[in-house]
Formats: structure tokens, C-alpha cells, sequence
């Protein structure tokens, strides 16, 4: 009986030890990001068809320089514990690798509708927008390489940079997969530390500024600057681009560094606190599945020659415009709708247990994956 009585302090030292970790609490930041992000990405790919308005050009190039980068690098932050599970590999198939079929198809069959063509599709040259979800899968899967490598930013820096000295054809973007690469390598390495250094005061003030100015510099230069360098698309000998190999080195090499300078602004001046934008930020990749669709329509319909002739206004109209459309298929209803056809389940096509961990690590373990997909 008093040994009974002795019990307490040993069981609660036991629950103490047996009890998983509570989870972290998710940093709305990020969220916050991809959803300012987004809208950014929305916006310039309705002002990609106003390029012959100045200041839509130069607001155009302005968003191009960094909206993909910061993308990226979410991207990689948010995707640096892929170590290729069960789960993991079903949530590629199911999250990134069905989306990209389905939307080429749906992005291609959509514009042989409106203007009346033979469906022709393509998987291995994406349309439109899709390059994102085939870089993303190839981007995931050489995860674990830069988690072992030594210097892992810097090698993918020497890639980035070489990879536009290739002229082959960009089968599946592989241009833009190999230049982009440092952005989604450097984001597996930050640290809360990092995030934290961005939202000090001066920081922050610096920031705000830099992505002040430079959209100004951009508004006043933009036919001083060929945007086709923003695209990431293209070897540095092939049209467009027109370059020698030093030339593109140097051209590449500073777009590397504006965009790294660019989204540490963003990360730095987009608010931390949970508001509004942090729910719409998990439900990015809706927005980014189905813009397209919209976009194409409006040119169709002649919407975009209309406020072309409104000469500089049009850019703010735009951009409204982009951000509610934006905003309304991050919504909760759109997602409600739409997500079981973006991210199906398909439990038939699995093997039963493929969700089990094959490492034998235990319940409480840290998760694998982010719900969310990592976009």
C-alpha cells in the first residue's frame, strides 16, 4: 500500500519522458509571404500582357526580378526535411505531379477553346505557369544532395551560373530548374535566427526603401534593362539573350544577388502577426492552379487592350484587380471546391502502410512534410 502511495512523482516522471513533443506553432511569416507573393505573381502575369505600356513594363520587370525568387526560397524553407518517405513521395505524385498534368492540360485545352484550335499537348514543354510544379518536383527530389553536400549554397550558385552557358533545349524548364536552384538551396538553410535578423527596425526601414527604389529605378529604366533575362529560361547564347558567355556570367550574377537582396526585403517587411492573409497564405497553389484560366479569358475578351489605353492608370487597375482575384481563390469557399480535384487523395492507387514511416521512428516524431505542399 505505500509503495502504491509512492507513485505519483515516478508516473509523472514517465508521462514526462513517454509524452510526444508538442508541435511547434507554425510562423505565420512565411504564410504572410506567399500570400503577398502571390498576389505579386498574379499581377505579373496580367501586366505580361501591357508590356507596350511603359509603366506596366517597368512595374512588370520591377515584380519579375524577385516574385519568383522569393518563391523559390518559401519554397525550399518549407520543403528542407524532404527525405523522400512513403508520404512523402505520394504527397509529390498527388500535390505536384498529377497538378502538372492536369493543368497543362486544362491551361492548353482551355486556349485550343477559345480560339478555335486542335488541342496540342506538350508535358515536356509546360505551358504557361506549370514550369513552377515540375521545377518544385525536380527541386524536392535532389533535396537530400544539398543536405549533405559541403557549401551547398555555394555549389548551387556554380550551377546556376554555368547552367546558362548550356544551350540545350529547356525540355521541362530545365533552364529555369538549374538557375533558380540557389534560391530553393538557400532556403532549406535559414533559421529562425535569419527571420529574426530581418524584422529588426533598421532592417526593416532598409528594406522598405530598397524594394521602394528599385521599383522606381525600374519605372524609369525599364528599356535600358531586356526582361527576357528575368524568365531564367533561356542559355545565354540563345535568343533572346544574345550573350557571350562574360556577359551572361555577369548578368546572371547580378540577378542572383538582386534577387536574394529583393526577397530578404520582402521577408522582411511583410507583417509577422497572424491577420487575415495568413489563412488565404496556406492556400497559395489554389490561386496559382487556377489565375491562369481567368488571365487568359480577359485577353481573350479584350479586357487587357481596353485599359491599355489608359496609358500609366491602367497599371494600379491592374494590379487591384489582381490582387482580389487573387485574394478570392485563396479563399476558404474556392478551396472547399477546388481541393479535392488540385490535391486528390487517391488511397486506391497507394499501397496499404505506404504512409508508414520506414525508419521506424516513433509517433511524435517530427513530421515529414508540411501540409501545405511547400508552395
Amino acid at each position: 500500500m505505500s509503495t502504491t502511495l509512492m507513485q505519483p512523482r515516478a508516473t509523472a516522471a514517465a508521462d514526462t519522458h513517454v509524452e510526444p513533443a508538442r508541435p511547434k506553432a507554425r510562423d505565420p511569416l512565411l504564410d504572410n509571404a506567399r500570400y503577398w507573393v502571390m498576389l505579386l505573381v498574379v499581377a505579373g502575369h496580367a501586366l505580361q500582357y501591357l508590356l507596350d505600356v511603359p509603366a506596366a513594363r517597368g512595374t512588370y520587370a520591377w515584380i519579375y526580378a524577385f516574385h519568383m525568387p522569393a518563391f523559390v526560397l518559401i519554397s525550399g524553407y518549407v520543403s528542407r526535411r524532404y527525405e523522400g518517405s512513403p508520404k512523402q513521395t505520394r504527397a509529390l505524385v498527388t500535390t505536384l505531379v498529377l497538378p502538372y498534368v492536369a493543368l497543362n492540360v486544362g491551361l492548353d485545352g482551355f486556349r485550343a477553346l477559345l480560339d478555335g484550335k486542335p488541342l496540342d499537348i506538350n508535358l515536356l514543354d509546360p505551358a504557361w505557369s506549370t514550369w513552377f510544379l515540375i521545377a518544385l518536383v525536380a527541386w524536392r527530389l535532389s533535396t537530400p544532395i544539398w543536405q549533405v553536400l559541403r557549401a551547398p549554397v555555394l555549389v548551387a550558385i556554380v550551377v546556376s551560373l554555368v547552367a546558362g552557358l548550356w544551350q540545350v533545349s529547356n525540355v521541362v524548364s530545365i533552364h529555369r530548374i538549374l538557375g533558380l536552384l540557389p534560391f530553393y538551396v538557400a532556403g532549406m538553410y535559414l533559421k529562425p535566427e535569419h527571420f529574426a535578423l530581418l524584422r529588426r527596425p533598421a532592417v526593416r526601414a532598409a528594406s522598405a526603401v530598397a524594394l521602394v527604389a528599385t521599383l522606381g529605378w525600374c519605372l524609369l529604366r525599364h528599356d535600358r534593362f531586356y526582361v527576357s533575362w528575368l524568365y531564367w529560361r533561356d542559355a545565354y547564347a540563345d535568343a533572346p539573350l544574345d550573350a557571350d558567355a562574360l556577359g551572361g556570367l555577369a548578368t546572371r550574377a547580378g540577378l542572383l544577388v538582386v534577387g536574394f537582396a529583393l526577397t530578404a526585403a520582402v521577408l522582411s517587411v511583410v507583417p509577422r502577426r497572424v491577420d487575415a492573409t495568413t489563412e488565404l497564405g496556406k492556400r497559395t497553389m489554389n490561386a496559382y492552379f487556377l489565375h491562369g484560366f481567368f488571365l487568359i479569358a480577359l485577353a481573350h475578351f479584350g479586357a487587357f487592350d481596353l485599359v491599355a489605353g489608359l496609358g500609366a492608370l491602367c497599371v494600379p487597375i491592374v494590379v487591384a484587380v489582381s490582387a482580389l482575384l487573387g485574394t478570392a481563390l485563396m479563399s476558404a469557399p474556392v478551396a472547399r471546391v477546388v481541393g479535392p480535384l488540385l490535391s486528390p487523395q487517391m488511397e486506391w492507387a497507394f499501397r496499404r502502410g505506404a504512409d508508414e514511416p520506414t525508419s521506424g521512428r516513433p509517433v511524435g516524431a517530427r513530421p515529414a512534410q508540411p501540409r501545405d505542399g511547400g508552395a
